[in-house]
């Protein structure tokens, strides 16, 4: 008798051992041992933005057939204004929400958190969190070492240059300081004697035709130590807001009588923007033929780099019923072969997909046209609700209010930004 028992253990753990098997995957005894025979399941509603909708289908039905007990619902929310969709987050924050991931910008967080349920630490901590995304991400998205959102992907300022512009002035390279810049951006106006603009040199100096005015903004606080909102009110903070508008004031490399930057851009009617990568897609698809370069933003102290991050983040609500489910799908659309999947999906439907999000991602762009400059700027970026196209209008607008006042001398750049500081909601750490 024994032999037989014996015999039969045997063979019960030799049927695992060939089948690469374990005890959890038996049928009916299988969870009683932590088995994820329909572990995972229920239904879950996801919001997101602008991604190709046969993009989101892809990554979703990737998701099921590792859990087929799982419904996931994604709501498109683009036909909204940014601001229509911010303001409808937060008056909801603390309630039903009506979705249960979000697709939120990375400014957001620090007001949200408190309505929001942190990602549960088995799937990912702050320590790892730390090092699989740039700092901006952890600093947009840990407090108290919790984790509030997940980055979709990255995004920041680069330059963008016409080439047959600079090939006009014997220019072949972009510039990479702001002297440097400064200095094409007069040398490439047309006229040059002062006389109403037909080509501007640099889309700078301006906050209403410019719609990353409070961008680039952000770019020259960054680089001059500028904490937002802290050290809004300093003499630091006066001269970056001065040297963006000497570019209409002085130089007259810009003026308000210009189409909006990527307009006049994609005509050839400037020289010179600085925007989010994902500008270059409008302008591809509006002017294909344009012959253009995207490199770096130019740095002020090229010892201390710094540049300017704006994204989105993928985020659960408290209010959600089913919040272990929603991080576990979080999660899984930012692993880094869902990264490499999602690129490449995206890349079938336009000239190329979003950044990634991860550092360990960043070798895979190195040579990629579009997108290097801004990877490769990534890990010094910053951020805050300066952040243009971000829904945070009351910040923006006050903002364009200051450039405006100074632009038009009616206050000098130290009274504007007070004047900004005090009448806005503050921007955030």
């Amino acid at each position: 008798m024994r032999n037989k028992i014996a015999s039969l253990a045997l063979l019960f753990i030799l049927s695992f051992t060939l089948t690469a098997c374990t005890i959890q995957d038996l049928p009916v005894i299988g969870k009683f041992f932590g088995g994820s025979s329909g572990s995972i399941s229920g239904s879950i509603t996801v919001w997101g933005l602008w991604e190709n909708p046969d993009v989101m289908a892809s990554i979703i039905a990737k998701y099921k057939e590792l859990h087929p007990n799982v419904t996931i619902n994604y709501e498109d929310r683009s036909v909204l204004k940014t601001l229509e969709y911010r303001d409808r987050i937060f008056a909801r924050a603390g309630e039903d929400v009506g979705a249960d991931v979000l697709l939120v910008h990375n400014s957001w967080l620090y007001k949200l958190k408190d309505n929001f349920s942190p990602m549960p630490a088995k799937l990912m901590d702050a320590k790892t969190y730390s090092t699989t995304f740039y700092p901006v991400a952890t600093q947009s998205a840990v407090f108290d070492s919790k984790i509030y959102g997940v980055p979709f992907y990255y995004d920041g300022l680069v330059l963008l240059y016409n080439k047959d512009h600079f090939l006009e002035i014997g220019q072949d390279d972009p510039p990479t300081s702001w002297a440097e810049f400064e200095s094409l951006a007069k040398n490439l106006r047309y006229p040059k004697d002062g006389s109403a603009l037909v080509r501007a040199g640099a889309a700078m100096g301006t906050a209403d035709n410019n719609e990353h005015f409070s961008d680039i903004l952000g770019l020259l606080f960054a680089q001059t130590d500028v904490a937002i909102p802290n050290d809004l009110e300093t003499k630091a903070a006066a001269d970056a807001l001065d040297y963006y508008v000497s570019f209409v004031k002085r130089d007259m490399a810009w003026d308000n009588l210009m189409p909006e930057a990527n307009t006049a851009f994609i005509q050839g009617k400037v020289s010179m923007i600085i925007v989010p990568t994902w500008r270059i897609l409008d302008i591809l698809k509006a002017n294909p033929n344009l012959n253009f370069g995207v490199a770096p933003v130019p740095q002020a102290l090229p010892e201390k780099p710094a540049t300017w991050a704006t994204f989105w983040m993928w985020s659960v609500p408290s209010s959600s019923k089913n919040q272990a489910l929603a991080w576990d799908f979080v999660n899984f659309m930012t692993s880094e072969k869902q990264e490499l999947s999602l690129f490449s999906d995206a890349s079938k439907v336009r000239p190329f997909g979003v950044p990634f999000a991860r550092v360990s991602l960043a070798q895979q762009l190195a040579n990629n046209l579009y997108l290097s400059p801004a990877v490769a700027t990534a890990p010094y970026a910053k951020s805050a609700e300066l952040a243009a196209r971000s829904g945070n209008n009351k910040v923006t607008d006050a903002l364009r209010d200051a450039v405006n006042a100074v632009l038009e001398d009616r206050v000098d750049a130290l009274t504007a930004l007070k004047n900004f500081r005090s009448g806005t909601p503050q921007p955030t750490d």
